[in-house]
């Protein structure tokens, strides 16, 4: 059977989307998908690998495809001097201008904005960016040698640990420069890039379009990493993200927030007391709008509830708490301390 170019570029660009998440099995995922003899998806393989966008890191009866990555380092000193819209111009948009347009927009936005935030807060001697790119995504990844995100955060705030000051991030206008700075550039940037990602001081914060994540990660690494991936075809328009959180007719402009409540989770611990639901709303009554995204969050206590639904509400009448992706048991709880 003879394709139409159209349809062979669909089943190649398939092929490359889904490689990563089935190295080994790509080919009858295509089949599959498809209706594709095997023979075919091979003659798409071996194509692909002749064009040098896959290539093969074990052979036999199942052979495991990987893609081709091409990468170049930049490395910087005296960063206090340093200007991201130089680093921009001279260093990053020669690699990106073949990108479409709106994933060009998308990282002038994200880089300015992570290489400003090392350059002003990160105390670093020395950063690097590291450019990584393939056939199906694009990822810059800027990583400095400085006090470590977190860990200036919790100091700032005095908080207990380093995973709250993750959360106080993770809202939108945590700033410790608010003169100069309004906190708002890793919020947007998280929901900008189709996976982001912060490394820093023993912990690893993965947040994207799908919620967020709060993991252990090297210990004895310092400073911080960031890492800004999107994918080549991608179809997110960085105007509609700011558009979604933020009306230049209302006050606060950046009005609404979203935020995981599973981040507030550490070791297991279900989400249970007042002191927790502090933690979670300290900052809400900066916003109109708070979207409260327990998608993982299996159970809460009553006085966790309560405290948020009920005690917040009540002294913060024009704060509106939107809770998504709740459990049967979260929203029977939820309803339970009577919230609107």
């Amino acid at each position: 059977m003879r394709f139409s170019a159209e349809k062979v570029k669909e089943i190649q660009d398939f092929i490359l989307k889904n490689i990563e998440r089935s190295p080994s099995n790509i080919s009858e995922l295509a089949q599959s998908h498809f209706g594709i003899s095997k023979p075919t998806a091979f003659k798409y393989l071996t194509e692909l690998q002749k064009a040098n966008l896959i290539k093969i890191t074990k052979k036999g009866r199942y052979p495991n495809y990987v893609l081709v990555n091409k990468k170049k380092t930049f490395r910087y000193t005296d960063v206090k001097n340093l200007s991201e819209e130089k680093i921009l111009i001279n260093d990053i948009s020669p690699l990106i201008k073949g990108l479409k347009k709106n994933v060009v927009n998308s990282f002038d936005y994200a880089v300015s904005e992570i290489v400003n935030n090392a350059i002003d807060h990160s105390g670093a001697s020395e950063m690097r960016i590291v450019f990584t790119q393939n056939a199906a995504w694009t990822q810059i990844a800027v990583c400095d040698n400085g006090i470590g995100i977190f860990n200036k955060i919790q100091k700032s705030l005095k908080l207990d640990n380093p995973g709250d000051a993750l959360i106080e991030l993770s809202k939108g206008k945590f700033t410790s420069d608010p003169e100069h700075h309004s906190g708002e550039g890793i919020f947007f940037t998280s929901k900008i890039c189709d996976d982001f990602k912060i490394v820093s001081g023993g912990l690893s914060y993965k947040g994207d379009k799908l919620g967020a994540v709060l993991e252990n990660a090297q210990k004895d690494k310092s400073g911080t990493s960031v890492y800004l991936k999107i994918y080549n075809d991608s179809k997110t328009q960085s105007i509609k993200i700011f558009d979604e959180y933020s009306d230049l007719e209302k006050t606060p402009s950046f009005y609404k927030t979203k935020i995981s409540v599973k981040l507030l989770e550490s070791d297991g611990v279900i989400l249970v007391s007042r002191s927790q639901a502090k933690r979670l709303y300290r900052g809400f009554e900066k916003f109109s709008e708070v979207v409260l995204d327990f998608a993982g969050v299996t159970e809460i206590g009553q006085g966790f509830a309560d405290e948020l639904f009920r005690v917040f509400t009540n002294k913060n009448p024009a704060v509106r708490l939107v809770p998504v992706n709740c459990c049967k048991t979260v929203q029977k709880m939820i309803l339970h301390v009577g919230a609107k």
